[in-house]
C-alpha cells in the first residue's frame, strides 16, 4: 500500500473516530430521562413541568417533546431543579427514580425522601448561570385616528427573576395621548418588587411603585410598601396569594394641591393563571386605607390577559385602575386605562 492510500485511510478513519467521539459527547450531554408506561425510553433535557404536560429536548428533534406527565413512570435529572408538589411545598434538589411511580429527592444538603411521582405539580431545571433565571417581555400598541388628529402610543416592558427562594420583578408602562384641540394625556406607572419565598406557602414582600398621570393632576406618588403574604392556593395552573403591610407615600401634584406624605395600610390579593394551553391571565388589587389621614383611602387595580404566539410574540390586553377619594383639587378621583398590543418575550 502506497503512502498516500495510507494516509487517506488513516486520515478517514481518525474523521471517523473524531465524529464518533462528537455523538458520543453530545448523547452525555442529554442525560436527562423519561420512561413511560409502554416501556419507551426518551432522552434529553428536561425543560419543564406545567398543567400535567412535562416538555423535553432532544438532540434528534427540531422542537421539544411535549408528554403527558400521567405517562410517565420514572424519571431522572442531571440539573439542579426548583419544584411544587401538591399541598404547595417548594424544594430545590435533584430528582431520580428508582422505581416506577416514585422518584428520590435529594436537596442540596444531601438529604434524600422518597415522593411519588403523581404529586409533582410544577417541575424548572434551575441553571446556576444568573441570567439564565432572568426573562422578560416589550409590548407595543399604537392607535392613529383621523377624527381631531388622534394619536396614541403605548409602550411597556418587563424584567423577571425567578430563584429558588427569591423572586424578583420590575415593570414600566408608558402612554402619551395627543389630539388637536385638546391637552396632552401621559400616564407612566413602574413597580420593582422582591418577594422571599418562606415555608408553608408564606412569603415576605418588598415593593417601590411609581404612579404619574393627568387626569388625576398626579405628577408623581412614589410608594415604598412591605409586607407578609400567603398562597391560599398553588397548583400546577393557577396561585393565588393574599398580603398585608405598610405603605408609604411621598406624593407630588400638577396643579396647586401640596405636596403630600402620608402612611397607609395595604390589604392585597393577586391572582395568577398559567400555562392553560397558549393563554395566561394575571390580576391584582391592592387597597390602602390611609393611617396618617382620617377617611382616605385608595385601591390600584391590575388586569393582564395574554395569548401566546409563535417564536415567543403574543398578543396582550392590559387594564389598570386607580382610586383616591382624596385626588388633587383639579384631578378625578379615579383613572383607568386600557390596552391591547403586541410584544415579545425572551428569556
Amino acid at each position: 500500500m502506497n503512502c498516500k492510500v495510507l494516509n487517506k485511510t488513516i486520515s478517514i478513519k481518525a474523521l471517523l473516530i473524531l465524529v464518533t467521539l462528537l455523538i458520543s459527547a453530545t448523547s452525555l450531554a442529554q442525560n436527562d430521562t423519561i420512561r413511560v408506561k409502554n416501556g419507551n425510553v426518551l432522552f434529553g433535557e428536561i425543560k419543564k413541568l406545567r398543567s400535567g404536560v412535562i416538555s423535553m429536548e432532544t438532540p434528534y428533534s427540531d422542537s421539544d417533546f411535549s408528554i403527558d406527565f400521567s405517562e410517565v413512570t420514572e424519571i431522572k435529572i442531571e440539573k439542579l431543579c426548583f419544584i411544587v408538589l401538591t399541598g404547595g411545598r417548594r424544594l430545590t434538589g435533584y430528582l431520580k427514580s428508582e422505581k416506577p411511580g416514585f422518584f428520590i429527592f435529594t436537596d442540596t444538603s444531601g438529604t434524600k425522601e422518597e415522593i411519588p411521582l403523581q404529586d409533582l405539580v410544577v417541575l424548572d431545571e434551575l441553571d446556576k448561570r444568573f441570567w439564565k433565571r432572568v426573562s422578560g417581555n416589550i409590548d407595543v400598541s399604537y392607535n392613529l385616528t383621523k377624527a381631531n388628529n388622534t394619536s396614541q402610543f403605548t409602550v411597556g416592558g418587563g424584567l423577571y427573576y425567578r430563584g429558588p427562594v427569591w423572586q424578583s420583578s420590575f415593570t414600566i408602562n408608558s402612554l402619551n395621548s395627543n389630539q388637536d384641540n385638546a391637552e396632552e394625556i401621559t400616564r407612566t406607572d413602574m413597580s420593582a418588587d422582591v418577594t422571599r419565598i418562606l415555608p408553608r406557602n408564606w412569603y415576605l414582600l418588598a415593593n417601590y411603585s411609581f404612579l404619574s398621570n393627568t387626569e388625576q393632576a398626579l405628577e408623581s406618588r412614589n410608594s415604598v410598601r412591605a409586607g407578609l403574604g400567603r398562597f391560599v392556593a398553588l397548583t400546577n395552573k393557577l396561585l393565588w396569594g393574599l398580603n398585608v403591610g405598610v405603605n408609604l407615600n411621598f406624593e407630588s401634584f400638577s396643579d396647586l394641591t401640596p405636596d403630600n406624605e402620608s402612611t397607609e395600610l395595604y390589604i392585597g390579593s393577586q391572582f395568577d393563571m398559567f400555562d392553560f394551553s397558549d393563554w395566561s391571565l394575571k390580576t391584582n388589587i391592592n387597597v390602602f386605607p390611609s393611617l396618617s389621614e382620617s377617611g382616605r383611602w385608595r385601591v390600584d387595580y391590575y388586569l393582564d390577559i395574554k395569548w401566546d404566539l409563535p417564536l415567543d410574540f403574543y398578543i396582550k390586553t392590559n387594564f389598570q385602575f386607580n382610586y383616591d377619594n382624596r385626588a388633587a383639587v383639579s384631578g378625578s378621583e379615579f383613572d383607568y386605562v386600557w390596552t391591547t398590543g403586541v410584544g415579545w418575550s425572551f428569556n
